[in-house]
């Protein structure tokens, strides 16, 4: 396995570096300056990526994996939201935002030698409608998907039956990164093995459960505006050992074993927090983790109960407890690396005592047990959630100190899907990242066919709709304003933590950077 190699490799105590460069001072003295130049990273994995074809992936270790091996049509500033070419060197939008035309920049090529095309983009977005199920996010960002029409070698328009303002947005992801021809014809489970990209690596093997290896790809040139430099990638290599333990991830990294490790523990965050290593953090963009109301049942559907919560939830004290030091606490129901995030601080601002006062004057009564009533009801419901349950357990106890009884029903994430399948939830724990304010109609539209709150507001379905169709960045921006502020008021979703993407490295490692999705690319990564 490539794994224990790689073990052997770093156990015998010198780097793989210095291995090399003593073999060929022994050859010839003038090698020394290519032989320490030698770039090849190993960055432990926290579980298996499962599938590397970006079109279906879904989780986030296997999207930091694609990210290597597939460019997109644009590329999004992390920092400013702002869309630049990448593949594709202009593009533009009608005015309903139904149709985008785009022109390919020159010379691109797959890592199997065949040119970038409009036809090969056309054969992408055709065979990712088709991959259905799996496929989950492609489906959103393709919503209404009618047609790719080639108009000459390097241009093309792309057709949706109805206003798609995230897709835009969408063709910077990993997500839509655009694969060979020949990829997309392969079936689903033979693209979750092997892809062919355009990316600045190339997939050299991948043993499931044990490792991936990448590596640079020769001759590569068209990395967007956004990266630290041109020309091929500074890595010659990477191998991503899969590491599921904690603390062996941590202790190779001590030890020089691993040059960076994803996923740091939030608990080891200030333990490498010296000048021996980098620590690199960032929030998911979208809906941060929160309390996702069903409105439609129980004491949910009072709005006072729902307010109640909202500012009975110390947030600060929640990402203390579980969260990152390098993170934040919520302060809207878009996290704050999102575009088009405006904090709602102040409406959300922890009051205990006023969640009490609210609570009274709907009539709900403390009883003995400390769980308020109101007619012979419990103040109780209960949130479905697949993951953080640190985080639920939090709130489920801060909540208690005002009265309100929130219960726990932890599922598996298929259960979790099929509660909103179903509307059978009072409350989902649960986050959606995404990096467009569009997540916001995606998560509680009643006309989107995915939406995971139940909200019957006419003015909120407006105001989500009218974004969607709004391709003034300013004008968009003051709806977005409006639903921020609209949500936080009702209380429709509660937000709880900010999940901090956190990774390390040796101090000997510069260059690893965030999308706009909080994943990393690795183009600029180097050892010293």
């Amino acid at each position: 396995m490539i794994l224990n190699s790689l073990r052997a490799r770093r156990r015998i105590g010198v780097p793989v570096v210095a291995v090399a460069a003593v073999a060929l001072l022994a050859s010839c003295a003038a090698s020394t300056d290519e032989a320490a130049s030698s770039q090849d990273v190993i960055f432990a994995l926290k579980e298996d990526p499962t599938c590397i074809d970006p079109q279906q992936v879904t989780v986030t270790t296997g999207l930091n994996v694609a990210r290597q091996l597939v460019d997109s049509l644009l590329d999004q500033d992390p920092k400013t939201g702002e869309l630049v070419p990448w593949l594709a060197e202009s593009w533009t939008a009608n005015d309903d935002l139904t149709s985008f035309d785009f022109t390919l920049r020159d010379g691109v090529t797959f890592s199997d030698g065949t040119e970038l095309t409009a036809d090969v983009v056309a054969a992408n977005f055709d065979a990712a409608m088709q991959l259905g199920a799996s496929a989950s996010l492609v489906a959103q960002y393709l919503a209404g998907y009618t047609a790719t029409t080639v108009n000459d070698e390097s241009s093309f328009t792309v057709d949706f039956s109805a206003p798609n303002a995230q897709f835009l947005q969408g063709a910077s992801t990993i997500t839509l990164g655009i694969v060979s021809a020949e990829t997309t014809t392969e079936t689903p489970e033979a693209r979750c093995q092997s892809i062919v990209g355009s990316g600045a690596f190339v997939l050299e093997s991948y043993v499931q459960n044990d490792s991936l290896e990448i590596v640079k790809r020769t001759g590569y040139d068209w990395g967007s505006e956004l990266r630290g430099h041109t020309g091929e990638a500074y890595a010659d290599s990477i191998t991503f050992p899969i590491i599921t333990e904690n603390g062996v991830r941590t202790g190779g990294l001590t030890s020089g074993e691993f040059d960076v490790i994803q996923d740091l523990p939030y608990i080891d965050e200030s333990r490498f927090a010296t000048d021996d290593y980098a620590l690199y953090a960032a929030a998911n963009p979208g809906v941060p983790n929160s309390l996702i109301a069903n409105t439609s049942t129980g004491v949910l559907a009072e709005e006072a109960v729902r307010k109640a919560v909202m500012i009975g939830l110390d947030r600060g004290e929640i990402n203390e407890l579980t969260g990152s030091a390098s993170g934040q606490a919520p302060t809207s129901v878009l996290t704050s690396t999102t575009p088009g995030y405006t904090s709602q601080a102040k409406a959300m601002e922890f009051d205990r005592d006023g969640a009490i006062d609210l609570l009274e004057e709907a009539g709900w009564v403390e009883g003995a047990d400390g769980i308020r009533e109101k007619a012979g009801q419990k103040l109780t419901a209960t949130v479905t959630g697949f993951y953080a349950q640190d985080v639920l357990e939090a709130a489920q106890i801060q909540l208690k100190e005002i009265g309100f009884d929130l219960q726990l029903n932890m599922v598996t994430p298929g259960d979790f899907f099929g509660a909103i399948a179903s509307g059978s939830y009072e409350f989902l724990g649960a986050g959606l990242t995404r990096t467009d304010p569009d997540v916001l109609r995606v998560l509680l539209s009643q006309e989107a066919s995915s939406h995971w709150a139940i909200v019957d507001d006419a003015e909120l379905e407006a105001l989500l709709a009218e974004q969607a169709t709004t391709a003034d960045a300013d004008a968009r921006q003051a709806i977005i304003d409006d639903i921020q502020a609209l949500v936080v008021d009702k209380a429709y979703v509660i937000p709880t933590l900010e999940t901090i993407q956190l990774h390390a490295s040796s101090s000997s490692v510069s260059g690893i950077v965030f999308d706009s999705a909080s994943r990393v690319n690795l183009f600029d990564m180097k050892l010293s």
